[in-house]
């Protein structure tokens, strides 16, 4: 989805997220140099990669990595790509209209950071307030980065076309799923195991984690979308790092750098990545007249997923985003008073479950807004008002379109 805000945050700096942890009474001491040439040498024996240079670290606190995040946003985000990403969450119904994303990111990464890689500066940070578990766990995560890095350009290859959020967020999971499967697969080797065994697969691969984790109350009380989003590139990336490896093997690492997966829906069914099934993206209708194009994007299924888990539930998220082919959004203002409109338009891999998805969408627009009045509809559209303005969704074949916010009654899809 997104004008790219919220990725390119995750792009500026990669975190070691460490979840659910026990807390230690004390943080412990900092690694040294030849602990952190031990660790690259065990990733490079997995990997295939080359250790190509010494790797310069530092200790960093916790007000030092919010100035950090914070210097970041100031110096790589303009102000009108917050407004557009935030626009399109409001819209599309993933945050509430009050909610803040600038300072709900700065406060999530300022949380969640154990040990970060700096791709920019070629340059790891290590936090002295995390505990000994974590940081040993983030440690290994972004040592995993910096060894990619000095085989592969990552800063480059994760913003190859920062405007393609689908493209951006599967390669971030190739990054993170990479590291974070690499970081099992340290811990399992210690033991004498692998996780391309089936069995140690099962016992050290992650487990959920727990959305009301008290260790992270920022993460807790996020949106939806943002926590999915966040999690989406270390728990899916890691799932689909592991099919990778099974069918790959050592050139699994190098291959996902030199061909990554193209969406979301790639990374989270794998076979459709051996496969090359790309997207499938609709066309979405020109702006109205006295309208202009504000914010567009694509909306691929870890989007859909996130909407019919928020909206309706896990089950119908589960049965039903995976037939989708391809989505785009696009934000419209009116040049009179500067009002905005939506309209979303999905592709589907049949007539059947497009027809599911506008009886699905209907229900999600019923809880998106806090009125939503239908005035007409039939078996392939509905219509009606919201206190968002008039809305629309109709069905053509496998394609719905939903026009939303509209200052009088949508017209019909052309």
């Amino acid at each position: 989805m997104a004008s790219c805000f919220w990725y390119g945050l995750l792009l500026l700096a990669s975190m070691g997220l460490s979840f659910g942890q026990e807390p230690a009474p004390a943080a412990g001491k900092l690694p040294d140099a030849a602990e952190i040439n031990a660790i690259l040498h065990q990733l490079a024996d997995i990997t295939g990669f080359k250790i190509r240079r010494q790797l310069p670290f530092q200790s960093i606190t916790r007000d030092q990595i919010n100035a950090y995040v914070k210097d970041q946003i100031k110096h790589a985000v303009h102000p009108k790509e917050i407004h557009a990403e935030e626009l399109s969450l409001k819209k599309l119904g993933f945050v509430s209209s009050d909610f803040d994303l600038k300072q709900t990111t700065i406060d999530l990464l300022t949380e969640q950071a154990a040990a970060f890689y700096d791709f920019h500066q070629k340059k790891l940070f290590i936090s002295e307030w995390a505990t000994s578990s974590m940081r040993e766990e983030a440690l290994v995560h972004e040592l995993a980065h910096a060894l990619a890095d000095q085989n592969y350009n990552i800063e480059k290859y994760l913003n190859k076309d920062p405007d393609d959020s689908e493209e951006s967020l599967a390669r971030q999971a190739v990054v993170e799923g990479q590291a974070s499967w690499l970081s099992v697969e340290y811990a399992a080797r210690q033991a004498g195991k692998t996780l391309r065994d089936g069995e140690t697969a099962s016992e050290y691969f992650r487990k959920e984690v727990d959305p009301d984790d008290p260790q992270y109350p920022v993460f807790s009380k996020a949106p939806l979308y943002l926590r999915a989003t966040m999690l989406f590139p270390y728990e899916d990336g890691e799932s689909f790092q592991q099919a990778v490896v099974l069918q790959y093997g050592q050139e699994a690492f190098a291959k996902l750098f030199l061909k990554p997966p193209v969406s979301t829906a790639q990374v989270l069914h794998p076979e459709r990545y051996f496969a090359g099934a790309a997207p499938v993206l609709p066309v979405l209708p020109k702006p109205a007249k006295g309208m202009n194009a504000s914010v567009e994007g694509v909306f691929g299924e870890e989007d859909m997923q996130v909407l019919l888990r928020q909206f309706i539930s896990v089950q119908v998220a589960r049965g039903l985003a995976p037939e989708l082919t391809g989505g785009r959004y696009r934000v419209d203002e009116y040049k009179k008073d500067h009002r905005t409109a939506l309209l979303f338009i999905t592709a589907w891999d049949s007539e059947d479950s497009a027809a599911a998805f506008i009886n699905a969408y209907r229900q999600v627009l019923e809880k998106k807004w806090k009125s939503a009045e239908t005035t007409g509809q039939d078996g392939t559209h509905f219509e009606g008002k919201s206190e968002d303005g008039y809305y629309r969704v109709e069905r053509k074949g496998k394609t719905v379109l939903s026009r939303e916010g509209f200052s009088a009654a949508a017209p019909a899809f052309d």
